[in-house]
Formats: structure tokens, C-alpha cells, sequence
């Protein structure tokens, strides 16, 4: 379909409809999944005890396998189409709300809760009462970031047969068909902005009655959308546990051949040669993207002459690029990238530099808005260039806030990097689609294991980094 032309609004609707709502369907189908397992492992896992450190485990181990490479297993066991994706992205969101809702609960004053117990009022009253009407900003906050998440993830595990725009993207680039692919990228794009612009709602303190609503209505916009695009998915999810199970009796035991321990070797190399260059290039980019648009910087009052009106157009490009590159998944840009720059961890590495280059650009703003602006106001006052403030007197207030963004942007880039060889973007995820492809089980789960390693791997070093250097984000 030609982008650019006289429109048929009609046939475009049409066009779009089916991709645009599996991928609602498995964004939309996840969430509930994940809040309805995540939430009372959270819970469990707060309260301390054996129990509690076996599902932290858990979870960090669910967390460590990447969404594409979980949704390649369901892919596997269940066939193609939307259930396997939803039930990927529900696990790995759970995972996530698990362990981010844990971190709230146990962060939490505990003083009400057990002067509740204190009275003879019951464990459940005592928690509903005592502790989660103080935890519940958080609790809102970090679901609608984890929705956020599940949503850029919708388009990512339909690349491997999990339905939706991802599938529809792949289609249109093996066909040649630059503009329907233009026209799937947008229809992401607008995805993504709405759902982030609806959670921006509900993250600034919204009363638990809409949460829950927003909680309802997406729950029941994904059974809806389920039922539409999805033949009987009831039945695959019923069936989807004795099937993953004997899926995975096959697998075993791994297949860690000389050839497999070599291919990984050489694709854990690339993998984590794409994560530093675009998280590098990325962080580079992002800082001035940040200057532009972070209102201590960007108004002008920092070099004393109050409100300059040029800055809006400046700002609101930088704005609009930031949304942009941090809308569209890397494996999307990496599509595009593998036209201009071919096969290879090149292309692996300008996707995650740009949509890096949007997050922490975003990030590196608010870091950088949240500090104390008296410092530079005095060196303004004293002669100082705006530079000048903005280096020695905001700058230095934010470092730590920005390092700690930079560290989670290593994290979240090495799991992208695992995958982003499965549409020829190099590293460990080409070995990965390979297996899959030629239904080679046992290697496939060997290469798995590797991936989960070096997400393990790296995440605890990241987290002995942000402990030694006391990096943390800032909040107001």
C-alpha cells in the first residue's frame, strides 16, 4: 500500500485492523495475566520467609529470560498467533510487577500495619488498611510502566510468530512493501503515545477508583480483542501447560555441542559489543536531546534573561524526537537499520542507539529538572555564563540520577541485544531464530541458557555498581 497518495480512510482501517488488533489483544490479554500472578507473589515475597525468597528467585529468573526468547518457546510449543505472545509478555510482566511491587510493600513504613495487628485486626485487614493505601502511588506508577512496557513488547514478539504488527512488519519488508511497513510503524507510534499518555494520567495520583477502571477496561479490551482475532484462544490457554511441559521434556538435555558452545561463544561477543556502542552513542545523543528539552535549561532563565520564545521550536523538535525514537521498538528500527547499513551487528547497534538515545533523553531531563537550581542561579548572579551554570551548577546535581538511568539502559540493552539477531541484526539471537527455525530443540535451549546467563550476569554487576557508587534515581 503506497503511503503517500490520496488517502482511502476506509481501506486503510481496513488494512490495519487485523495486525493493529492482535497486537491489542496480546498487550491488552498480558496485563491481567501479570497483575493477577505478580501481585500476590509481590506480596509474598514482602513478607519475608522461605517461601518469599524462593519466588524473588523465581522471579529474577523469569526476569532474565527476554520477552522474544520466551515468546519463541510458546511460539514452539503452541503454534503461531496471539495466546502464545500474551502468555509470553503475562509471565515476564509478573515477573517484573513481582519484583517491583516487592521493592514498594517492603519499602513502606510498617508502623500502621502492626499497630492494626496490635488491635486484634486481621493479617489481610492490617495489610488492605495499614499498608497499601501508603505503597498505592507506587503500586499505580509501576503498573503503568510495566503496561507501558508489555505494549512496546507487543510488536517485538510478533516478529517471531506471535501475531500482531510485529508479524505484519516482517511480512511487508520481505515483500518489498516499504509502504505498508511506514504505515505499521505509525500505527505503532500512535499505540504506544496513547497508551503512555493514558498511564501519564494515572501515574500523577490518580484516585483508586480510576485506576481500577483503567484496570477493567483494559482487562476487558483484551478478552474482546482476544475473542476477535484469536480462534478459541480459551482452549490454547487451557492446553498451553501440558504442551509448554512436553515441549520442554524434549529439549532436554541441552545440546552443548563444540559447535553450539562456539556459535554462542561468538554471539554473546557481538551481543555484547551492540549493547556498549548503542548504549554509548545513545547516552551521547541523549544529553543534548535532555538540554533541550529540560526546563531549567531550555527556558533561558538560566543565563539571566528570563523566557526566550525561540527556545519553543527547538524544545518541542527535541520533544517530538524523544517520543519518536523511544516509541518504536529496536527490533522495528533494526529493520530499517539492516537496509541501510545490511546484516550484522551494525544494525543491531544504530537501533538500540537511537531508541536508547529517546529513553534516556527523556530520563536524563527529568534528572536534570529535579534539582536544586540554586547553585546556579548564584553562579548566573555572579557573572557566570549559562554554560557555565549549567556545567558546575546543575550538572553535578544530577550525575548520580543519571548514572543510575545509564546503568538500568545497560540492562535493559543486553536483553535487547539477545534478540536482536533474530531479524539479522547480529549477536546471540541469530543462533537463537536459527534452532528455532530448524526446530532444533535441544540446541535451542542451550542457546537459551547462555542468553539468561549473560542477563544474570550482567544484571548483578550492574547492581554491585549502583550499590558501591550509591546510584539512585532522584525524586522530588
Amino acid at each position: 500500500m503506497p503511503l503517500v497518495a490520496a488517502i482511502d480512510v476506509r481501506a486503510t482501517i481496513d488494512f490495519l485492523r487485523t495486525p493493529v488488533l492482535e497486537t491489542i489483544a496480546i498487550a491488552a490479554g498480558a496485563l491481567p495475566i501479570a497483575i493477577l500472578l505478580g501481585t500476590p507473589t509481590a506480596i509474598v515475597i514482602a513478607r519475608g520467609g522461605r517461601a518469599g525468597a524462593l519466588l524473588r528467585a523465581l522471579a529474577a529468573f523469569v526476569r532474565a529470560i527476554p520477552e522474544l526468547v520466551l515468546a519463541i518457546v510458546f511460539v514452539v510449543a503452541l503454534g503461531f498467533g496471539a495466546v502464545p505472545g500474551t502468555l509470553a509478555l503475562g509471565l515476564s510482566g509478573a515477573a517484573t510487577i513481582a519484583k517491583l511491587y516487592a521493592e514498594i510493600l517492603e519499602s513502606v513504613r510498617r508502623e500502621p500495619e502492626e499497630a492494626l495487628r496490635a488491635t486484634g485486626a486481621t493479617a489481610t485487614a492490617s495489610f488492605l488498611v495499614g499498608l497499601v493505601p501508603a505503597a498505592w502511588p507506587g503500586l499505580i506508577g509501576f503498573g503503568a510502566y510495566t503496561f507501558e512496557s508489555i505494549m512496546r513488547a507487543a510488536v517485538i514478539v510478533g516478529v517471531v510468530g506471535a501475531g500482531g504488527l510485529g508479524s505484519a512488519m516482517i511480512t511487508s519488508l520481505n515483500l518489498l512493501d516499504y509502504g505498508a511497513f511506514a504505515w505499521y510503524v505509525a500505527a505503532l507510534v500512535v499505540l504506544v503515545i496513547v497508551v503512555d499518555s493514558t498511564s501519564g494520567v494515572l501515574r500523577a495520583r490518580a484516585p483508586a477508583w480510576m485506576a481500577l477502571a483503567a484496570f477493567a477496561v483494559v482487562s476487558l479490551t483484551g478478552i474482546v480483542a482476544l475473542t476477535s482475532a484469536t480462534h478459541d484462544p480459551w482452549h490454547a490457554f487451557a492446553t498451553a501447560p501440558p504442551r509448554v511441559l512436553t515441549y520442554l521434556a524434549r529439549s532436554i538435555p541441552p545440546a552443548f555441542t563444540p559447535t553450539v558452545i562456539g556459535n554462542a561463544a561468538w554471539g554473546v561477543l557481538e551481543t555484547i559489543g551492540v549493547a556498549v556502542a548503542g548504549t554509548f552513542v545513545g547516552a551521547l545523543a541523549a544529553i543534548p536531546l535532555a538540554l533541550l528539552v529540560a526546563r531549567v535549561v531550555a527556558s533561558g532563565w538560566v543565563r539571566g534573561t528570563g523566557y526566550r520564545p525561540w527556545s519553543i521550536l527547538p524544545a518541542f523538535v527535541a520533544r517530538i524526537v524523544l517520543v519518536v525514537a523511544r516509541s518504536v521498538p529496536p527490533i522495528a528500527v533494526a529493520l530499517v537499520a539492516l537496509a541501510f547499513v545490511g546484516l550484522g551487528p551494525k544494525a543491531g547497534a544504530v537501533a538500540l542507539a537511537i531508541h536508547t538515545a529517546g529513553v534516556l533523553g527523556k530520563l536524563f531531563a527529568e534528572s536534570l529538572e529535579l534539582v536544586d537550581t540554586l547553585p546556579a542561579e548564584a553562579l548566573v548572579a555572579s557573572g557566570s555564563t549559562g554554560l557555565a551554570a549549567v556545567s558546575a551548577g546543575i550538572a553535578p546535581g544530577a550525575f548520580a540520577a543519571m548514572s543510575a538511568h545509564l546503568l538500568y539502559r545497560w540492562e535493559w540493552n543486553v536483553r535487547a541485544s539477545t534478540t536482536l539477531g533474530i531479524v539479522g541484526a547480529g549477536g546471540l539471537g541469530q543462533q537463537i531464530f536459527n534452532a528455532q527455525q530448524l526446530l532444533h530443540d535441544r540446541e535451542l535451549l542451550a542457546y537459551v541458557i547462555v542468553a539468561i546467563a549473560l542477563v544474570l550476569g550482567s544484571d548483578r554487576i550492574t547492581q554491585l555498581a549502583r550499590r558501591r557508587f550509591e546510584l539512585r534515581t532522584m525524586e522530588r
